[in-house]
Parts: structure tokens; sequence; C-alpha cells
């Protein structure tokens, strides 16, 4: 007869774990609740009592939170039950993991909890964000709808994402190719030229004198200094995480000219959409507010959004609190406020969103196709004066032998 592990909760605060043998895992679910517990998880365990799906947690990506959200609405409106769409998703979905998180959340749902409920268990994959939506979804009785929406944003939201990162490809991988290949020329090729130059014995030019220091520097300290880099960039990814290295962060891309807009304008776009969403799902502006903030990067952004919160809770309207900001946009607060005497908020917010990101695709566009060519010309031009100080030498060579 299977063994099956099991989680259950005897009430809001206290949580057990336990061993029973049953034939099926209907079974085992139901042996729980004649126990008087609720379960949360229950896993089929092989003789030594180890789970057989001990699957480490793992990253789950916006595109599978998509599929999900999609995928399951299309079966609730196939008329298929929610547990039951829960069950075919967690036997279908790729990622062992989520698919394992699904078939945990259908478990919970079968012992009479709330779906939301049971996304919260695990903040890590369902942001508060997606669970608040799902709740009002179940409060107002169209969760199928609600899901929909959810998986429009998730796919907005990625599409986005996905444009910003692409625009920045190019210009990355020509900058490591033309690193990559100035680090050989240096310290491979160069050397050995170098040598015949030594056995000259004539003076050398002083471009040729400057790329030798070079080339023996980086001979000498180029894996060290690779080395060194790399744990730089360790403890600066780690720094950037922090609330100090955030905030340091955020105030110098808001210090520099050229960034600065589109810092904002991506930012902005992200808390328009994200808003928007919320309230067509029936939340108030303050709880909308509130979870649109975790969407936003900028800490100093953040902190005027907490304060335009605190001055709603006050009796002050939306558009009149985000005027307090500096770094919101007029146009964006006039916007707001029109939307709000109108009272088509939503709308307004929508449009704002949409301008934004119509903006940043066109930025992040221009962008792209002035730094393509400068990176060639900066590679090339490096590539250059190497050549020109390497080759400088052998034309005086021939010079005098004439």
């Amino acid at each position: 007869m299977p063994s099956y592990i099991y989680k259950a909760k005897k009430d809001a605060s206290n949580a057990i774990t336990g061993q029973i043998n049953a034939q099926n895992e209907e079974d085992a679910l139901e042996m729980i609740h004649q126990l008087g517990l609720i379960p949360v998880s229950i896993e089929e365990s092989n003789a030594e009592g180890v789970l057989l799906r001990d699957i480490p947690e793992v990253r789950v990506k916006t595109r599978e939170l998509y599929f999900f959200s999609k995928q399951l609405a299309s079966l609730l409106k196939s008329s298929v039950s929610l547990l039951k769409a829960l069950e075919v998703l967690s036997q279908q979905t790729k990622n062992i993991y989520l698919s394992r998180v699904i078939g945990e959340i259908s478990i919970g749902v079968k012992s009479g909890r709330s779906f939301s409920a049971c996304l919260s268990d695990y903040p890590v994959i369902f942001s508060p964000l997606f669970v608040a939506m799902i709740r009002a979804g179940e409060e107002m009785g169209n969760l199928r709808q609600m899901l929909n929406s959810v998986s429009d944003f998730l796919k907005a939201q990625e599409e986005f994402s996905s444009k910003v990162r692409s625009a920045l490809v190019y210009p990355v991988f020509m900058l490591i190719i033309g690193l990559s290949t100035v680090f050989f020329i240096l310290t491979f090729v160069m050397p050995k030229m170098a040598v015949i130059f030594k056995d000259s014995n004539q003076s050398l030019p002083i471009p040729t004198l400057l790329v030798m220091s070079i080339s023996h520097f980086l001979q000498v300290f180029g894996i060290p200094l690779i080395i060194l880099g790399a744990i730089g960039f360790l403890i600066f990814n780690r720094w950037r995480k922090t609330l100090q290295g955030s905030v340091f962060i955020g105030q110098f891309l808001l210090n520099l000219p050229g960034v600065r807009d589109l810092i904002l304008k991506i930012d902005l776009a992200r808390f328009a959409r994200t808003m928007c969403l919320l309230l067509e799902s029936g939340l108030s502006i303050i709880r909308s507010i509130e979870m649109s903030i975790p969407t936003v990067h900028n800490p100093q952004l953040k902190m005027d959004l907490f304060y335009c919160v605190q001055n709603l809770t006050a009796g002050e309207n939306l558009g009149h609190s985000l005027a307090h900001s500096n770094l919101i946009p007029p146009m964006m607060t006039q916007l707001i406020k029109v939307g709000e005497e109108s009272g088509s908020l939503k709308e307004s917010l929508g449009d704002i969103a949409e301008t934004y990101e119509a903006d940043i695709n066109e930025t992040t566009k221009l962008i792209t196709t002035v730094l393509e060519p400068l990176m060639i010309l900066a590679v090339g031009a490096v590539v250059g004066l190497i050549v020109f100080a390497m080759l400088l030498p052998i034309f005086s060579m021939d010079l005098m032998a004439r």
C-alpha cells in the first residue's frame, strides 16, 4: 500500500507533518479530514519516507505564469471546474517545480481553501498583485475574466521588458567582442611582435612603446584583473540589491541627463498600467496605488508614491497628490485630474501607459540605431590604433633600409 507524507493544519497557526498509508491520494486526503485536519500538501513517498518528487525551488519566469493564467482561464471557459483545471495543468506544466506547486494548490482548493489563499502560500512565485487580482475575481464572481486580465497584463509586461532588454543586447555584445579582441591582440599578438622590435635594436616610436607597455601589463596582471573584476561585479550586484545601493543607483541614474527621462518613463508606464488593471478589478484607489508601488524601481519615485497614499488617506485627490512629486511630469498629473473629474480615471491611466510605452519604444530604437555604429567605430578605432602602433616600427625599419 502506498505511503504518503502530508502537511496539514490544526488551526490557523499550528501546522503538523505526518505519514499515512492509503490506497491512493484521494483516500489519503479523506483520512486526513477524518483526523480533523486541513491538508495543505501531500506527497507519495518511498519505503524510506523520502518524497519521490523532492524538487528544489527554482525561479518561475513571467512567461510561465502567463501560460498558467491563460490556460487556466481557457479551461474554466470550457466549463471545467477549478479543481480539475488545476490538476490538468499540474500534469501538463513543463516546469517541474511549478507543476508541483500547482499540484499542492489543487490539494488546498480540494480541502476547502480559496484559490487566492492557496496562491498566497507561494509569494516568491505569485506576487501580491497577482493574488489580489485573483481574490477580487473570486469575490466578484468573475474569476475567468480576471485570469484573462492577469494573463494579458503579464504578457504586456514581458513584451515591454523584452523590448527594453533587446535594445541593449547588440551594444553589449559588441562591447564584449571588442574588449575580447583588444585583449587577444595585446596579450597574444603584440608580445610576438615585440620580440622582433627588440631584436632590431632601434628606437621605437612613442605609440609603439605605449602599446607594448599596456601589453606587458596585461600579460602580467591580466588574469588577476579579470578575477578581481568578476569579484567586484558580484559584490556590486549584491550591493545594488540593498536599500542603500538601490537608493544610490536610483539617484545616480536620475542625475544622468540622457537616461533620466527614459528611466522615469519606464517606471511611470509600469505604474500606470498596473494601477489601471487594479482599478478595473474593483480595488480602491488607495489599495491600487499601494499594490502598484512594488512595480516601480526608482526609490525616490517610490517614496513620492508612498506620500501620495498618505495624502489620499487624509482626503486629498489623486491628481493633486501626485503633483507634489518633482519626478512625475505635469502632463501625467493633468490627465489624471481630468480623469478623476470626468469619472474616467482608468481610461486616463491606460492612455498614459500607452503614451509612455510608445515613447520608450521609440527611444530604445533610437538608442540602438545610434549605439550600433558608435560601438563599431569605437572598437574599430582602438584596433586600428593598435595595428598602427605595431606597423609604425616596420615602416621605420623599411625607410632606414632604403
